[in-house]
């Protein structure tokens, strides 16, 4: 006969069981998270009004009885306060008295041997007016034993004839101590300033509360149906009101991501809702804007690939197929095209790499002037094949501290763009200007110009302005998007300012770490003697 063997049980460690736990309020809460605006709020409302309903039964009905003890403690005990505040005063009894007529309650003070000094009984009713002697003495030694205030409550039915068994009947009838008082003892020993010690006996009454709580029953019956019907016509208004926008809205962006939106006109609108449909119609703008400039990028580049690639195509056929057309001047006529299609992947790999924080700088005290003089020179050859003039202005030799590398690109890429947009003369100038501990560089051509409502936005990604493209002299046309990154990783002061018809100069200034100024010196004499 096999022996079956029983599985042992799974210990769950705490890790486990509250996976377990909350994998169980997320499928309690699911059905929730499933509501919409208006659901909820109507949720929202009913549970504010259980809650309140919640509050008002716990406190004006199920503990109204210990509420209403615990003030008639807290009055016995500020009585007592005072009356030990003033036991040496020779006019103690007028303030007992008034004491007691006030509040409605009795006071007795006696001596250790229970003689009775001072009295007042404002309640025939009051135990005090029943006590004994021998009560007098046994309350004195139990207040000798406690440090503290003594309370006693005792039920003033005790000794009440009557042959009323509340077992004999049915139903809800009263019970055999119902319609009886109670009575409250505070007692308290204080030592007079003569080393007397003296005990003062407070006592008040108190009232049963069951048809007090009978009434607040029936009338929390009608409360809590008009607060319900109440919190569900409120919840249909306000859901209404609040969720209509917002489901309006909702619709309208739906076409968002097509650059899209309209927000649907309605009477009843709030602050935020404004303020979010004024935040979809500028997105919707930027993302139109966005998707043109993206489409004109993508010509733009393709504008600018296709004529190397053709002049490659057709100078590769002719050395191929033509005799005597494998010559140098049409070899370098394919390096050079060749050349500009890798600036021009070049370029676009900067200009995202930039975009992503990819190209960290790589600041080093390095020459400035000659920095841009080298630059000027890969221009040489393009000024003498096409006739554009680079010409640069400086009197000084100036050392500056930052990514040299990074600063020459934005000195090529502005002079690309210069080149690009210049005028007929074909003239672009850099300028270097020494202005106290900075040096200015300023690109500037002879084009024509910039309206002034484009300058803003020249720096965005993408922008072209108004004009037909023209494809680049030298480089791609992405430079502006690049430069302004090298700018805003150097943290430097840069800007642009254009004349219709007169041409745009392109400025930065960087800190200068040296200056050499030596009119008619070579400048590789001027290094020498910074070296």
């Amino acid at each position: 006969m096999k022996k079956h063997e029983m599985a042992a049980p799974v210990n769950l460690n705490h890790k486990q069981k509250s996976i377990h736990i909350r994998h169980f309020f997320s499928h309690l809460f699911t059905p929730f998270s499933r509501l919409g605006v208006r659901g909820r709020i109507f949720i929202y409302f009913l549970g504010f009004t259980i809650t309140l309903l919640a509050l008002l039964w716990v406190f004006q009905i199920a503990l109204l009885s210990d509420f209403y003890r615990l003030q008639k403690t807290n009055m016995l005990t500020a009585n007592l306060d005072v009356i030990e505040n003033n036991i040496n005063n020779e006019g103690l009894q007028l303030l007992v008295d008034r004491i007691a007529e006030t509040n409605d309650i009795s006071i007795l003070i006696v001596n250790e041997y229970a003689e009775k000094q001072i009295s007042s009984e404002m309640n025939s009713e009051s135990i005090i007016a029943r006590m004994s002697g021998y009560d007098v003495n046994r309350y004195i030694t139990l207040a000798q034993n406690s440090d503290t205030t003594l309370y006693r409550i005792f039920d003033l039915s005790e000794g009440h004839k009557s042959d009323y068994n509340e077992n004999r009947f049915s139903g809800p009838v009263p019970r055999e101590d119902d319609g009886f008082s109670r009575s409250m003892v505070a007692i308290r020993s204080v030592v007079t300033d003569s080393g007397d010690t003296q005990y003062i006996f407070v006592s008040t009454i108190i009232t049963p509360v069951d048809s007090t709580v009978q009434t607040l029953q029936s009338q929390f019956l009608f409360i809590a149906v008009f607060m319900i019907v109440l919190s569900f016509l409120l919840s249909l208004v306000l859901s209404r009101r609040i969720a209509l926008p917002i489901i309006d809205t909702s619709e309208a962006a739906i076409g968002l991501s097509e650059g899209n939106f309209k927000p649907a006109k309605t009477s009843v609108s709030y602050r935020e809702i404004q303020q979010l449909n004024a935040t979809l119609i500028k997105a919707a703008k930027d993302l139109r804007r966005v998707d043109e400039m993206q489409r004109e990028l993508i010509a733009n580049i393709s504008h600018d690939l296709r004529t190397p690639l053709t002049l490659i195509e057709g100078y590769a056929e002719a050395m191929r197929d033509l005799p005597g057309e494998s010559t140098p001047e049409n070899m370098q006529v394919i390096i050079d095209e060749t050349r500009r299609l890798s600036s021009l992947v070049n370029a676009v790999l900067d200009y995202t790499a930039g975009k992503r924080g990819l190209t960290p700088i790589d600041p080093q005290r390095f020459n400035l002037t000659r920095s841009i003089q080298r630059i000027l020179t890969r221009y040489q050859k393009l000024t003498g094949l096409e006739g554009y003039t680079v010409q640069f202005d400086h009197s000084d030799t100036v050392w500056v501290y930052a990514d040299e590398m990074r600063i020459g690109q934005v000195v090529y890429n502005l002079i690309n763009n210069a080149l690009t947009y210049t005028g007929e003369d074909k003239l672009v100038i850099v300028r270097q200007i020494v202005e106290g501990s900075q040096v200015r560089v300023e690109i500037i051509d002879t084009g024509e110009g910039i309206p002034q409502e484009d300058l803003p936005n020249i720096w965005g990604r993408y922008y072209r302005g108004q004009k037909p493209h023209k494809r680049a002299a030298v480089g791609t046309g992405l430079g502006l998007s690049i430069v302004q990154g090298i700018f805003d990783a150097h943290h430097l002061d840069y800007g642009v300012t254009s004349t219709i018809g007169s041409g745009t100069t392109f400025w930065f200034t960087l800190n200068i770490e040296t200056i050499v100024s030596q009119p008619g010196v070579l400048q590789e004499d001027a290094d020498d003697t910074i070296e």
